[in-house]
């Protein structure tokens, strides 16, 4: 099936989204954006995904995200059995579709008439899904599939090597805190060591001593340890 060349342009922005948005949520955000440009007919995106054995949704826009959402205290909804099973659900128009009575009713409630959701996997699992609301019967005819399909396997892709980026760049960020504690800490014990004509285990026992009783975290208590030796003063 041919895909339209504003799809085209629309689905190579997805591969600059994780290195453009500043965490997971967002990128999932902006790829339901994307999604909603790039697949014709769509009018909202939204991302399922199973945090902490949790359902949760990031969408492009509060409707889409409502329409997520309210699966999740119906316990019944494509979006979820696209993820429990693994399949593709389209739903053409909630008016006539009988597999989820409860949802399709507060689905029409707020607009959403056809919707199709896609499963969403990684490294060989199930990971979410994607799921594209429409407010007019049927929207979704054979392009719009394969142009979802593409999306969701990008989305798939995406979702793996954001979230390994993000966990590496909290992880780094988190390393040069570490450093940045032990430094200050480190300098911290020298003065201690030249005030108190001590050693460096106890100039360290009493700067973890005084942080315990003062209830203030030992890097805080350090820096001004520091900061008082430049002004000629002293813990004590």
């Amino acid at each position: 099936m041919a895909v339209s060349q504003e799809a085209l342009e629309e689905l190579a922005a997805l591969a600059g989204v994780v290195l453009m948005a500043p965490d997971l949520s967002e990128t999932l955000g902006e790829i339901c954006r994307i999604a909603t440009r790039a697949v014709p007919n769509a009018e909202g995106a939204s991302v399922t995904t199973l945090g902490e054995g949790t359902p949760a949704a990031v969408a492009s826009d509060a409707w889409a995200k409502d329409l997520d959402e309210m699966q999740f205290v119906e316990h019944e909804g494509p979006c979820l059995d696209a993820f429990r099973t693994g399949n593709v659900f389209r739903v053409r128009d909630f008016n006539s579709d009988t597999r989820w009575p409860s949802y399709s009713m507060r689905a029409l409630e707020r607009g959403a008439v056809s919707v199709i959701s896609l499963p969403l996997s990684a490294q060989g699992s199930l990971v979410g899904a994607l799921n594209l609301y429409a407010r007019r019967p049927d929207a979704f005819d054979a392009e719009a599939a394969s142009v979802a399909q593409v999306v969701a396997g990008h989305v798939g892709l995406a979702s793996q090597v954001s979230a390994a980026f993000f966990r590496h760049r909290d992880l780094a960020e988190q390393l040069a805190e570490a450093m940045r504690s032990r430094a200050v800490i480190e300098q911290a014990k020298g003065v201690l060591m030249a005030q108190r004509q001590c050693d460096a285990e106890t100039a360290f026992d009493f700067l973890r001593t005084a942080s315990q009783n003062r209830n203030r975290k030992l890097r805080d208590l350090a820096a001004d340890v520091v900061a008082w030796a430049a002004k000629g003063e002293s813990l004590s």
